[in-house]
């Protein structure tokens, strides 16, 4: 079987490039860092059985900087790359992102809840970008014959992550291994869940080959709940409180019913036990 995989050379592509590998495919990795723009139409490959997707910057502290690239991955990006995949009628896969169930649930986030933009949040444009993915990838499959799913991580981390990535954990990571208190916003109180990218990776790859899972939405994330200040103290840090970041999300929890009863699949790595692995190799 031959695989693309776009953002191949990302913290997440990078795992999943490794684990097909070892799994005997024969697999093609593509990325921005090497040339390979999925922005550029005449980017193609022939033979394909299946495309995942993940191509598309990720700075949150920074987001002014990706505000276009991110855009244009998730438009014209995963345009080109789903017409690469009618042109092979290879199975699709695009990663899109939590961040489109906004903030209007106080509840686990479901697959099925409606998606929420707020047009006068700065941040809102990556919320929007993965949702338009999710739009295309879902016409291409009820319209054009791509058998298509899609995945909503909810912070992935590991080994992996870049020196510079600005997402909680390797941000919290950095400050202390360099004497620093790590930042909160709103006296730490806003929730997460985290997931190992060992899990992530598990659940990715299912979702792609599993049987019944053309058209399916997948939540893959941890359901454990854990506040900034509970994940500040957990890796023993020192804590300076700040002003809140525009835009940022102050709670994000997945419902992962539908993962575990057509992928049977759920996070299995503990927190504490996946930051003592990240925490020996990073930064």
């Amino acid at each position: 079987m031959k695989i693309l995989v776009t953002g191949g050379f990302g913290f997440i592509g990078e795992h999943l490039v490794e684990r097909l590998k070892n799994e005997g495919y024969e697999v093609i990795s593509w990325d921005i860092k090497t040339g390979q723009d999925v922005c550029n139409p005449k980017l193609k490959e022939k033979d394909l059985d299946a495309i995942f997707h993940l191509a598309c910057p990720v700075d949150p502290a920074n987001y002014q900087d990706v505000v276009l690239p991110t855009l244009l991955a998730s438009s014209v990006g995963t345009y080109n790359m789903l017409e690469l995949a009618k042109m092979n009628r290879a199975k699709f896969l695009y990663v899109s992102s939590s961040e489109v169930y906004g903030e209007v649930y106080k509840r686990p986030f479901r697959e099925d809840d409606l998606i929420t933009l707020n047009p006068n949040n700065e941040r809102e444009y990556y919320a929007a970008a993965k949702f338009i993915g999710e739009t295309l990838t879902r016409t291409y499959q009820r319209y054009y014959g791509v058998n298509a799913r899609i995945v909503r991580p909810f912070n992935i981390y590991g080994f992996g992550m870049r020196v510079n990535d600005t997402r909680v954990i390797p941000s919290f990571i950095r400050m202390i291994k360099s004497g620093f208190p790590v930042k909160l916003t709103g006296k730490g109180k806003a929730t997460r869940t985290f997931c190992y990218i060992d899990d992530f990776i598990e659940g990715i790859s299912r979702a792609m080959f599993y049987p019944k899972t053309n058209g399916e939405v997948f939540n893959l994330g941890s359901d454990k709940l854990i506040t900034m200040y509970e994940l500040a103290k957990l890796m023993k840090a020192q804590i300076e409180y700040v002003s809140e970041r525009v835009g940022e999300q102050k709670n994000r929890k997945p419902n992962i019913a539908k993962a575990k009863r057509l992928l049977g699949w759920k996070a299995t790595i503990s927190l504490k036990d996946g930051l003592e692995e990240m925490w020996k190799s990073y930064p």
